[in-house]
């Protein structure tokens, strides 16, 4: 006969029902679920992880790319068997990620009455709900793990969705305007909501006969009002919780460098790496347990609702939830062989960390460039932004050119004129002087009028400011418009100064073509897979796709790696310490300060630091 709850009065107590019963799913299932949640994450990570960058670049080298490169993508060839290759791709990581997440789910409902439970009927619960994953009907799971969870972080991590977010040119680009602003909150707002009111849809689709489609319906269901409060309150403890460990864990690893670089410095580097190693560990298990715990939570939750289920709907039991009963006496070999393990992984994790701690103790000589000058100090792409660049000190600034209706070329980055002068003017539809006559403003309080290319370039050259020139598109092009650039720069003696980049493959071909001599980049907004064939110099990576394999990749190709928009003072040393060839930023100032600070280091203190602020993100 199944269990009725009836749910207590109030949010907090609801909240602290629920983490008694997670923290008791998790002791029961002790070193031995630590070792398969453990076990899984090494799995994805050293095995799944490569065999799906292995296929992604097979189903890439179909249609003769050697990486994603949306610039040059054509609807004809071998283009719908790739799209479909990468679409199984996209499949087969929803089920592997369902998987994973069933597994815990499955484990956690099994070891609440300390019963043991064999590898066998574990994994039969999991191949029932994998052969589910097959059907139609779970589809509205993806929207979940691929969408909603990720983006608004509030439940599981998993490495599969690590890096799926809202990208920075983007979000970025939303924020520089107050409808872009209020558009993105509520776009956060609403996928907040989602996840919470979809957060028991893996407890029931893994644990009863419900569907995708019904299992989304009842966890909307068993999630309003003060049910959805009390999951806020506890899945927020536990992240809390987290936090003050993970500080713990940085305080150990810091600590012991901190007094080598002060006794012993010349052991500061193996010691760091070791340091490192142990951190990265600790943080493998913190992540593992912090999911579990969540999982635990949301089990806990259902198992609580129980009574408000349809009958058809069967959920399959959590024992001991009722009333908790103290774990079997266990053996001790588990917990031993998860020690050994997790003290293998350490070591093995210090030693290949000798290497990258060795490298991060160079100085960087990383190129910081203004996104559009600096916007602290002006309106994007006006003299008033070059000049605040110039004087903060940027290495170089990057700016947009486009031609008019004239054939002239004026500094602007927007097609329209909506957001910076709120008219509903189009660049295509002016000439030069309607442009410079026009004046711009910026949610800081700047304005400006529209510089024109020859004005711009003069005012850099006056500054000694080199120019990062990005050649865009307004509609009013001519098949002529990269020959007429370079006139006009020609014309301007301002050509060789400077460095050039597009999003458009054919005009950097075409620039490469007409001087080979020149600094040409090529924009990759969406990148992966490897580098493209390209006559570039280098490559202009966004930041959501930048990663170290894609920069050690474009290195051994003979390109330079540049990121855009690299705003997060955090990010910009990460960038800064592996080297890149440029970031690419809107606030030029904090990542200056932070090459000057490495700069001046001579211990492997900041460097750790650094070095483990990647690794603990939640």
């Amino acid at each position: 006969m199944p269990r009725t709850h009836t749910h207590p009065d109030g949010a907090w107590r609801g909240a602290g029902m629920l983490l008694r019963g997670s923290l008791h799913l998790l002791r029961s299932g002790g070193a031995g679920m630590l070792g398969i949640i453990l076990g899984t994450q090494l799995v994805v990570l050293l095995l799944v992880f490569p065999v799906l960058r292995w296929l992604f670049r097979q189903a890439l080298r179909s249609t003769g790319m050697t990486a994603l490169d949306l610039g040059t993508l054509r609807l004809t060839g071998g283009f719908p068997l790739t799209v479909g290759l990468i679409l199984l791709l996209v499949l087969l990581a929803f089920i592997l990620l369902a998987v994973q997440y069933t597994l815990l789910m499955v484990v956690l409902s099994r070891v609440a009455d300390g019963a043991p439970h064999t590898v066998r009927e574990i994994s039969a619960e999991v191949g029932r709900v994998a052969h589910k994953l097959l059907r139609p009907s779970s589809l509205p799971l993806i929207g979940y793990l691929f969408i909603v969870l990720p983006l608004t972080g509030f439940g599981f991590t998993s490495a599969f969705i690590q890096r799926i977010e809202i990208p920075e040119f983007i979000s970025g680009e939303l924020a520089k305007s107050t409808p872009g602003v209020l558009g993105l909150l509520v776009l956060l707002l609403l996928l907040m909501v989602l996840c919470i009111r979809f957060a028991l849809i893996l407890p029931l689709f893994a644990l009863s006969a419900a569907t995708g489609g019904r299992a989304a319906r009842l966890s909307w269901r068993l999630t309003r009002g003060r049910r959805g409060f009390s999951l806020i309150i506890a899945v927020s403890t536990v992240t809390l919780a987290a936090g003050v460990l993970t500080l713990g864990i940085l305080l150990l690893a810091l600590t012991p460098v901190a007094l080598s670089d002060w006794l012993f410095p010349a052991a500061s580097p193996v010691l760091a790496a070791l340091s490192l190693g142990l951190a990265q560990t600790a943080a493998l298990v913190l992540t593992g347990m912090v999911t579990a715990a969540i999982a635990g939570i949301l089990l806990c939750a259902v198992d609580r609702s129980r009574a408000e289920l349809p009958e058809r709907i069967i959920l399959r039991p959590i024992a001991g939830l009722d009333e908790p009963r103290a774990p079997r006496e266990r053996s001790r070999r588990p917990a031993e062989l998860v020690a050994v393990a997790l003290l293998v992984v350490a070591g093995v994790l210090g030693v290949g960390g000798i290497d990258t701690m060795q490298r991060l103790s160079d100085q960087p000589e990383t190129l910081i460039l203004a996104h559009r000058g600096f916007t602290e100090g002006g309106v994007e792409n006006t003299l008033g932004g070059l000049e605040a660049a110039a004087a903060a000190g940027a290495d170089l600034v990057e700016m947009d050119v486009m031609q008019t209706r004239d054939g002239e070329f004026v500094v602007m980055h927007d097609v329209t004129l909506s957001r910076l002068a709120g008219q509903d003017l189009a660049v295509r539809d002016l000439t030069l002087a309607e442009l410079e006559a026009i004046t711009v403003h910026d949610g800081l309080g700047h304005s400006d009028t529209i510089p024109s290319l020859e004005t711009y370039v003069t005012r850099a050259a006056e500054l000694g400011m080199p120019l990062l020139i990005e050649i865009k598109f307004s509609g009013a092009e001519g098949p002529d418009h990269v020959e007429r650039l370079v006139a006009k720069l020609e014309e301007l003696g301002a050509l060789e100064n400077n460095i050039y980049h597009s999003l458009d493959a054919a005009s950097v071909t075409r620039l490469k073509t007409l001087r080979p001599d020149l600094t040409v980049g090529y924009i990759m907004p969406v990148a992966g897979g490897g580098v493209p064939q390209t006559r570039a110099d280098f490559i202009v990576v966004e930041q959501w796709t930048a990663t170290t394999a894609m920069r050690e990749a474009a290195e051994r190709a003979g390109l330079g790696f540049m990121v855009w928009t690299v705003n997060d003072p955090a990010a910009q040393r990460t960038y800064l310490r592996e080297g890149v060839s440029g970031i690419i930023t809107d606030r030029p100032d904090t990542a200056l300060d932070a090459r000057s600070e490495m700069g001046s280091e001579s211990g492997m203190l900041e460097r750790l630091a650094d070095a483990l602020q990647r690794v603990f993100v939640f």
